[in-house]
């Protein structure tokens, strides 16, 4: 079916700036190519795009984006507000707990709070579609010599984005996998420092600030488009967000507050349907201290989206490798291979076999191992899998 056209609202040159200007909130760069510029204007009117592209990437108080802004009260307050509910200007915390604004990354940040803002709008079926003609956008790359430079580009990118996260659990008499929620933690006071143990997040996090549960976004984009979750994870399952940095989303309705048992509750109910949890960091960077958790299985989430359905490569922090332990053990039923995220895992004989250059180390494989037949061991690495070409994808639509 042809593609209908579209027209801009806003000039392509400026939308092209704003975009630029978000990417230097963190160290994730999103190329300002005309799929994504879609999806922003469809959101944004040229007031908001004006006073965003005036304020730039500076942080200010209120009364100094008031001034910069060049506008009346009576304006510019509705306007700064729209900007603030729908993600593009964020918010931030000074130690007084006072309230100070500065642009958005697209993600984290921007991308979360407009889905989350849309939710039983008019607008929110159009502007999915928009987004996932952007997530899609890079299989019309997926060639050669396209598809290596590609490879070659993000292999070599200075830093990685995300981390993979590890639960801690111990498993019963039936193979029934059990969270371990009563561990020490061993994280100073001062600093809830980056870590690959989601236990310890969640306990630290759920002590000393807050925790936030949110929808799943990419799910929602999905559900939107009438092409619903093949794993089933739950609506309740969403992703988690902690600290300062998730009040704001509090604030509006797009998250709410929960305990840290509730925290541990979520995980089990989504980890049995397969998610895996994919811990996103401050300023995107995976050196840096941990703002929330994606929750999200192979089909959902946009980054494992977009790996398989060979829209890019994919890059993380890993910290485990996936071992058969016992092969003896293993009964070819087949969960591990379905539940792998990067289809690192092959029934042959009815045995299960790992490729380890695809083994992203999320543990996917032995929770769902009933007779302990496969390990994690230590192996801290940046696991780095190219795109798959189009006869790889395991999600073609």
């Amino acid at each position: 079916m042809k593609e209908k056209k579209i027209t801009l609202q806003n000039k392509k040159s400026d939308l092209r700036k704003l975009v630029m200007l978000m990417n230097k909130q963190n160290k994730k760069f999103f190329p300002p190519i005309y799929a994504l510029l879609k999806s922003i204007d469809y959101v944004l009117n040229g007031e908001e795009l004006g006073l965003l592209l005036r304020l730039s990437t500076d942080i200010y108080s209120y009364e100094q984006a008031a001034v910069v802004s060049g506008m009346d009260t009576g304006k510019f307050k509705p306007l700064f507000e729209s900007l603030k509910q729908k993600g593009f200007i964020g918010i931030k915390y000074t130690q007084t707990d006072e309230e100070r604004y500065s642009l958005h990354p697209i993600i984290v940040g921007w991308f979360e709070a407009q889905v989350s803002y849309l939710i039983g709008k008019p607008d929110e079926k159009e502007f999915a579609r928009r987004w996932m003609e952007f997530i899609k956008s890079g299989r019309k790359y997926n060639f050669f010599p396209l598809r290596n430079i590609m490879n070659v580009t993000i292999r070599k990118a200075p830093v990685t984005n995300q981390s993979v996260g590890l639960v801690h659990e111990t498993k019963d008499a039936k193979g029934k996998s059990i969270i371990n929620i009563n561990h020490t933690i061993n994280v100073p006071d001062s600093k809830i420092y980056p870590t690959n143990s989601v236990n310890d997040l969640i306990l630290e996090y759920g002590t000393k600030s807050v925790i936030g549960q949110l929808t799943c976004m990419c799910r929602r984009v999905t559900l939107n488009l009438d092409d619903p979750c093949r794993l089933k994870i739950p609506d309740d399952g969403g992703c988690l967000g902690f600290g300062n940095g998730i009040k704001p989303a509090i604030k509006y309705g797009y998250a709410r507050q929960i305990s840290k048992e509730e925290a541990f509750d979520v995980l089990q109910k989504v980890r049995d349907k397969g998610a895996i949890h994919t811990v996103f960091h401050e300023k995107d960077d995976a050196g840096l201290p941990q703002v929330g958790i994606c929750n999200c299985c192979w089909d959902c989430c946009g980054i494992l989206r977009s790996y398989n359905m060979g829209s890019l490569p994919l890059r993380y922090s890993s910290f485990y490798m996936a071992k058969i332990a016992d092969s003896t053990k293993c009964t070819g039923c087949k969960k591990c291979e379905k539940y792998c995220p990067t289809a690192a895992i092959s029934i042959v004989d009815k045995k299960a076999f790992i490729d380890e250059k695809k083994c992203i180390g999320c543990g996917q494989c032995v929770h769902q191992c009933a007779f302990s037949a496969v390990e994690l061991i230590e192996d801290k690495r940046t696991a780095f899998l190219p795109m798959l070409k189009k006869s790889e994808a395991r999600i073609t639509t």
